[in-house]
């Protein structure tokens, strides 16, 4: 199977956005001190930028510059819906059963009466012998400005599974600062650590190999 680089447009289109057939309930913005879950639909993109494609002697191909813009997305959360654009590179790699590719990306969604923008990533891995993406999936976080200043978005967006699965959570919380990688200890047990939960996992999901 070869990594077709004329896919990866296509690809990320109709699997990110492909979600007009979903039902969206009535806008609304959750009450102060509720946990605000929303879910959300999004439309097409109304300019596609094509990435440039730089691919490597050994199969590696690097992607820089994909560009969707202004995708109409609206969610139960109404502060979240608007215009999204997605700015994004990547990396991917063909193997002998699949391919698979990581992608860090950029967010902006702008409405009426402020924004939200950020960063994320998406993941896709693809095996020829399962029918359906191993995973598919991206996650942002964003910082609200204008009206939702002081708020932080997570969006979730789920693309293995027949009818794609897009989520949201607002918290009216500062977002926290990265903390320090904890440091390795020396002369530590490195085996694989055995649980009865992890030896239940591993008989209940079969392995592609």
């Amino acid at each position: 199977m070869q990594f077709k680089p004329t896919l990866v447009v296509a690809t990320t289109v109709s699997l990110l956005l492909g979600l007009t057939a979903a039902v969206v309930s009535q806008d609304e913005v959750p009450e102060v001190g509720s946990v605000a879950y929303s879910t959300g639909i999004a439309g097409e993109p109304s300019e596609v930028v094509d990435p440039t494609q730089l691919p490597a002697p050994d199969g590696e191909l690097q992607l820089r510059g994909l560009q969707l813009i202004d995708i109409p997305v609206r969610f139960t959360d109404s502060r979240l819906s608007g215009l999204l654009t997605i700015s994004s590179n990547g990396a991917g790699r063909t193997f002998a059963d699949g391919h698979a590719r990581l992608e860090p990306r950029t967010y902006r969604i702008d409405n009426d009466d402020g924004s939200w923008t950020g960063s994320g990533e998406r993941i896709l891995a693809v095996s020829v012998r399962a029918p359906r993406p191993l995973i598919n999936h991206e996650s942002m976080v964003l910082l609200g400005d204008g009206a939702y200043d002081g708020l932080v978005a997570y969006v979730f967006i789920e693309l293995a599974n027949a009818a794609p699965e897009l989520e949201a959570v607002v918290l009216d919380i500062e977002m926290a600062s990265l903390p320090e990688p904890v440091p390795a200890e020396k002369d530590r047990d490195l085996t694989t650590p055995r649980s009865p939960a992890i030896d239940l996992y591993a008989e209940a999901v079969p392995s592609l190999e």
